[in-house]
């Protein structure tokens, strides 16, 4: 029997598409188990705000029996997945009303609250149970957000989540280390099964074009802090994943050595100094021979060492995770991430100063000092 630590809470609902779930996950229906009497567990079939789970729900159940330790006052319901076409938390929570009834959701989700269906009917059906996430930190912003949407008819958890999203998944296991964000028992079953490989293919590029251990682990750094930064900037979190992991490819590749692999240059590569080129051989690479088509990727890759004026979300997503990833370790460092955690704005200008103060001036390519000062201009 959980020890629960409040007793006048009564019914929490936490729900998601857990696919899959996560430590971070079974770690905030732990605690939810310590201080409610009754914690409902709802995986859904279809998210408003996804296409589909990547995962069919028997195997996503499986997962979730095995993450969540026995406790009597924790169950999982089959409500969302079992109903008819997309999933509106409004009806799951008019289906479980009860007095008491509270909805638990991570602090990530207050970028998005706006656009969930029918509000109104949420607010007045259950009180929300906000629990801080990692770099999704709930500040006067927040609150004022939290206020206006639901009329202070919220509660800020008493503990926090800890990392690890289903996106870290994804790349962790293409990184072989499929235990990073995940207990064991999932982590056995996702091997065994040979789920969420759809990044494992980097591996073979890798491969084929010369990428030193290094520069592979950076790479992977850099697409875990990178897809944090995307859901902060409400950045499509594939496109992101694609452009972080791939955004070095062509560091150990000449242009001599592009061309001859059948890359073509339209000219103004050579002009570039040598530690910056390797963005426009990534670009055309992806371009080129990998088949890429979508330009935003391309051009996030093309821009992610020199930034430029009127960059896109995505181009700062990985401009700024490429330049501030835990493995870096520079003496401003800490301040662009403190920066960063603020704003993705401030966390842009403040690197893109970092730059045009500390690039060796025959380095620092003249359209980072263009970036610098547009940004500048913009965010003052």
């Amino acid at each position: 029997m959980s020890n629960l630590s409040i007793t006048n809470k009564k019914t929490v609902i936490f729900g998601g598409t857990f696919d899959p779930v996560t430590a971070a996950h079974a770690d905030i229906i732990e605690k939810l188990s310590d201080r409610f009497e009754r914690v409902i567990v709802v995986p859904c079939k279809v998210s408003p705000f996804k296409t589909d789970a990547s995962v069919g729900a028997e195997q996503r159940l499986e997962m979730l029996r095995l993450a969540l330790s026995a406790r009597d006052n924790v169950e999982i319901s089959t409500f969302e997945l079992t109903a008819e076409g997309t999933n509106y938390t409004y009806v799951t929570l008019e289906h479980f009303r009860s007095d008491g009834l509270y909805l638990a959701m991570g602090s990530e989700m207050i970028i998005e609250l706006e656009k969930w269906k029918r509000l109104d009917m949420i607010a007045a059906t259950s009180r929300l149970y906000i629990i801080p996430r990692p770099c999704f930190g709930i500040g006067k912003e927040e609150i004022a957000k939290l206020d206006a949407l639901t009329c202070g008819n919220y509660e800020i958890a008493d503990f926090c989540g800890e990392s690890g999203s289903s996106s870290e998944v994804r790349i962790s296991v293409a990184m072989g280390r499929a235990d990073m964000f995940l207990s064991a028992p999932v982590a056995e079953y996702i091997t065994a099964h040979g789920l969420y490989a759809e990044y494992n293919y980097v591996n073979e590029l890798y491969k084929r074009f010369n990428m030193k251990q290094k520069r592979i682990n950076h790479s992977f750094s850099t697409a875990l802090c990178g897809v944090k930064l995307a859901k902060r900037a409400c950045v499509d979190v594939r496109k992101a994943t694609v452009a972080l992991l791939l955004h070095d490819i062509g560091k150990y590749v000449s242009k001599e050595e592009a061309e001859e692999m059948g890359v073509k240059f339209d000219g103004g590569i050579d002009d570039m100094p040598l530690p910056i080129r390797h963005a426009e051989i990534g670009a055309e690479i992806m371009r080129q021979l990998l088949g890429i088509k979508d330009s935003e990727i391309i051009e996030a890759v093309r821009w992610h060492t020199t930034g430029k004026p009127n960059m896109s979300p995505l181009e700062k997503v990985v401009y700024l995770a490429d330049y501030i990833e835990p493995l870096r370790d520079f003496p401003t460092v800490e301040y662009l991430r403190k920066e960063t955690a603020k704003s993705i704005d401030r966390g842009l200008l403040a690197a893109l100063r970092n730059s045009v103060e500390f690039v060796p001036k025959e380095e620092i390519y003249p359209i980072t000092v263009q970036a610098y000062e547009y940004y500048k201009k913009l965010l003052g």
